[in-house]
């Protein structure tokens, strides 16, 4: 929308103030710039969960989070991970932990 209606003025601009257009230009470059630099948050070197918390949802994320660790908790992932190779769960182990928490 902007680069429309920039294309519609600039002509019209060019004939009323030839170089006053580019200083126009220019100045409004000059304050968007300042805008982003002040009033935009920095996302550099942030994860989509932290960028998630600094615009406001939350839930997003920590949803994410849970289905992810539920998910790595059925397929085995994460025993694999916290135990070690030697401290990973058989199937039998998981079974037995099933059984637990439905009873």
């Amino acid at each position: 929308m902007n680069n429309f209606i920039v294309g519609q003025v600039t002509p019209d601009m060019l004939n009323a103030l030839p170089y006053g257009t580019y200083l126009i230009f220019g100045c409004l470059t000059f304050i968007g710039a300042a805008f982003i630099w002040w009033f935009v948050p920095e996302t550099k070197r942030l994860s989509l969960e932290e960028m998630d918390i600094i615009f406001g949802s939350e839930g997003t994320s920590q949803a994410d989070f849970e289905r992810m660790d539920e998910i790595n908790r059925e397929i085995g992932l994460a025993a694999l991970l916290h135990g070690g190779i030697g401290g990973a769960h058989t199937h039998s182990d998981q079974e037995k932990e099933k059984t637990e928490l439905v009873v």
